[in-house]
C-alpha cells in the first residue's frame, strides 16, 4: 500500500466511526440511558478530533490533503422497533436495542481496532516509522475502549441485561 491509500483507509474508517458513533447517541437516548449516551457523545468527539488530527498530519508531513473518499455506510438505526415511539416501547424492546448497540459498538471497535493495526505494520514496511508511530496512538486508544466497551458488556451479561439494575445503576451516576 502507498502511504496515501494507507492514509485514506484511516480516513475512511474514522469517519465511519463518527457516523456510528453518532447513531449510538440516538440509540441511548431513545431508549432514555444517558450515561450511555453522553459516553457515545464523548467517543464522537474524540472520532472527530483524532480525524481532524490524521488530516493535519498528514497535510503537514506529506503535503496533501486526506480526503475520505469512500467511507463505510453506517446504518445500524434502520431496526424496526425505532420507528415507534419511545413510550410504545416495552422492556423487551429496550433490552434488544442496548445489547444490539453495545453489540454494534464492540464489532465496530475490534475491526477498527483490525484495521489501524495493519495501518501501522504497512507504514513500517515502507519505512515511514514517524506516521507509524502517529497511528499507534489509534491503536492505543481503540485498544482502551474496545477494553472498556467489553467491560461494559460483561458486566450487564452478568446482571442478565437487568433493566431495572441498569436504570438503577444509571440514577447513581446521575447523582454523583
Amino acid at each position: 500500500m502507498t502511504i496515501h491509500e494507507i492514509y485514506t483507509a484511516l480516513g475512511n474508517r474514522m469517519v465511519g466511526a463518527m457516523m456510528i458513533h453518532s447513531q449510538l447517541v440516538q440509540i441511548f437516548a431513545f431508549v432514555d440511558l444517558l450515561p450511555d449516551m453522553r459516553k457515545q457523545e464523548s467517543q464522537l468527539q474524540e472520532e472527530t478530533h483524532g480525524y481532524s488530527e490524521l488530516c493535519k498530519y498528514f497535510i503537514q508531513h506529506h503535503h496533501n490533503v486526506l480526503v475520505a473518499d469512500n467511507p463505510p455506510q453506517i446504518d445500524i438505526l434502520n431496526l424496526g422497533m425505532l420507528k415507534k415511539s419511545s413510550d410504545e416501547l416495552t422492556s423487551e424492546d429496550k433490552m434488544y436495542l442496548i445489547k444490539y448497540g453495545m453489540r454494534e459498538w464492540i464489532e465496530w471497535e475490534k475491526q477498527s481496532k483490525i484495521l489501524y493495526e495493519d495501518c501501522y505494520r504497512n507504514l513500517v514496511d515502507i519505512s515511514e516509522v514517524a506516521s507509524a508511530e502517529f497511528v499507534m496512538r489509534f491503536v492505543r486508544d481503540v485498544d482502551l475502549e474496545l477494553k472498556e466497551a467489553e467491560r461494559i458488556f460483561r458486566v450487564r451479561e452478568g446482571i442478565n441485561w437487568n433493566l431495572d439494575t441498569i436504570y438503577d445503576k444509571q440514577s447513581r451516576v446521575g447523582k454523583r
